[in-house]
């Protein structure tokens, strides 16, 4: 036995070096795999599918043109690792947005003679030279959208294309119509003033705030987010990608507030760094958070919740998490513990409940 191990010793010969990239491409672990990490870093299957829609719905809205076919490709290899059914949605979403395209063809084409949309001439006038093209979505397949500026008003240019479009949708497909979300969506802006010419892709709000300085060089804060239907902090963040871009001063008025301006060649850019920190405040995104939709999910169950603590002087979480498993049906309760933590914090902070120890009370 000594002998055969020390043939062996004698025998053994270093393995030969290999670079660290030829090492790594043995090593690479399959799609599945990672796949399968994925889904453990979210905790199930479905966690990721719904993130996956969301992530695939942000991308679609913010889209130029129709083509989809990556998104596509991207569907067809997870439908392999998913199934079909639980990938349907994502399915609709895609063709939602192809179907899109051959209604825009057919609301922009020449209607037919004699019919009601060859008669209203205007819609036709406008829709000729329009640059707009409509995603139209079946609501019930995408996730909900964001609502950052529910009372938002499109400038009088933007209005009139989308009262043209609708007619037609409507003479196209009677009785349907069509329900706008102006915030969503993107706009391809050429801005050219003085020496500076811009190309860039912006929100419809963005470029709703500068279309406003058309009609005249200054706005006061205030009285441009009440044209525009929006609050303060809203506007300021759509004023900001103008601001950093060299073309709006933000500038502090005598009282309380401030105004925007157009800037002239005397101005410069030293604005940009405050204004691109404010950038970082977010907001606009298409879809709404998962918090939101959390949130969203939960106001179902508010009126048992009040309910309970009308009956009881106060309740534990743990208590009103059963008594909510138990007694409601119809949505059926399926959260968990943390989730109503989080929704009964909610409450406590919009001033409905009140909390003292681990006990919530009715306001």
């Amino acid at each position: 036995r000594r002998a055969a191990t020390g043939r062996g010793w004698d025998a053994w010969e270093p393995e030969p070096v290999e670079s660290e990239a030829a090492s790594s491409r043995g090593r690479r672990r399959p799609v599945e795999d990672e796949l399968g990490h994925l889904i453990n870093i979210y905790g199930s299957k479905e966690l990721f599918i719904n993130e996956y829609r969301n992530m695939l719905a942000e991308r679609l809205l913010s889209k130029v043109g129709y083509d989809v076919t990556r998104e596509m490709h991207t569907l067809e290899l997870l439908k392999i690792r998913f199934g079909e059914a639980s990938l349907h949605k994502c399915e609709v979403m895609l063709k939602d947005v192809l179907d899109s395209k051959r209604i825009n063809g057919n609301v922009k084409a020449p209607p037919a003679p004699g019919t009601p949309a060859a008669r209203d001439t205007a819609s036709t006038n406008i829709l000729q030279d329009s640059p707009l093209d409509a995603t139209i979505v079946s609501a019930l397949f995408w996730p909900p959208f964001a609502n950052e500026a529910p009372d938002f008003k499109l400038p009088a240019e933007m209005k009139n294309m989308i009262d043209a479009y609708s007619k037609r949708y409507h003479h196209l497909k009677a009785p349907r119509q069509l329900m706008w979300r102006p915030t969503l969506g993107m706009v391809e802006v050429e801005v050219m003033r003085g020496e500076l010419e811009l190309q860039l892709s912006v929100s419809t709000m963005e470029a709703a705030v500068l279309s406003h300085f058309q009609r005249k060089d200054r706005w006061g804060q205030d009285e441009l987010a009440a044209e525009m239907g929006i609050n303060r902090a809203t506007l300021r963040r759509k004023a900001v990608v103008w601001i950093n871009q060299g073309l709006l001063v933000e500038e502090k008025n005598e009282g309380d507030g401030s105004s925007y301006r157009l800037t002239t060649g005397d101005d410069s850019r030293a604005a940009f760094g405050a204004a691109a920190a404010d950038d970082e405040g977010g907001g606009g995104g298409a879809v709404a958070s998962a918090e939101d939709q959390a949130a969203a999910g939960m106001k179902v169950y508010e009126q048992y919740v009040i309910g309970m603590l009308t009956n009881f002087p106060s309740l534990p979480p743990d208590r009103i998490h059963n008594m909510l498993k138990m007694f409601v049906q119809d949505p059926p309760y399926d959260r968990s513990l943390e989730q109503l933590e989080a929704f009964l914090g909610q409450l406590v902070a919009e001033d409905k409940l009140a909390l003292e120890g681990n006990q919530y009370s009715k306001r």
